[in-house]
C-alpha cells in the first residue's frame, strides 16, 4: 500500500534532495517547525522505506570505468534464486525484473574489459537458470539523478 505523504512531509524531502545533508535544524527554520517535529518525519520516512539518505560514488571518478547492462533471459522457475545471487555479487548494481526482450536487468561496475569479461563468462556461467544475456557498455552518463523532482512529488 503507498505511503501517504502530507504536505510539510514533501517539503521536508524536498529539501532533503537538494542537501542530504542539511541540517533538522536549518530544515525546521525553513519550514517553521520544531527540529524535533523534523527529526521524527524524517525518521519515520527512513524507518517506513519512503526515504533514504545515502552517499553516491561516481564510478567513472574512483577507477570503475566499465559500466555495463546486462539484460537476461531466465529459466522462470530459478527467477528469485538468479536474484538473490546477483544480489548477493558486489559487481552488480543493480536488479529489476522486468518485461519485454528481458526477464532481469542488471548493471555491473567493474575497473576494466577485462573484468567484465570475467563477469560475463565466469561468474555469470556459475548461476544455474541463465539461459543468455545482451550485454551494452555504458559510454558516458548524460543524467544521473537519484531524487524525484520537486514536480513528481506535486503528483503525490
Amino acid at each position: 500500500m503507498p505511503h501517504h505523504l502530507d504536505e510539510t512531509d514533501k517539503k521536508i524531502i524536498r529539501l532533503l534532495q537538494k542537501d542530504g545533508r542539511m541540517p533538522f535544524l536549518t530544515i525546521a527554520n525553513e519550514l517553521g517547525l520544531a527540529e524535533g517535529t523534523v527529526r521524527r518525519r524524517v525518521g519515520r520516512l527512513i524507518e517506513d522505506k519512503v526515504l533514504q539518505i545515502v552517499g553516491v560514488t561516481d564510478p567513472f571518478k574512483v577507477g570503475m570505468n566499465t559500466v555495463a547492462i546486462v539484460g537476461m533471459k531466465v529459466e522462470r522457475g530459478h527467477i528469485e534464486s538468479i536474484t538473490n545471487a546477483l544480489s548477493d555479487m558486489s559487481e552488480v548494481r543493480y536488479v529489476a525484473l522486468s518485461t519485454g526482450n528481458y526477464d532481469l536487468i542488471i548493471e555491473i561496475v567493474v575497473p576494466g574489459n577485462d573484468e567484465l569479461l570475467n563477469f560475463l563468462i565466469h561468474d555469470l556461467g556459475e548461476i544455474p537458470g541463465i539461459l543468455n544475456t545482451g550485454t551494452s557498455l555504458v559510454l558516458k552518463v548524460a543524467k544521473q539523478n537519484f531524487a524525484w523532482s520537486p514536480v513528481h512529488l506535486e503528483k503525490l
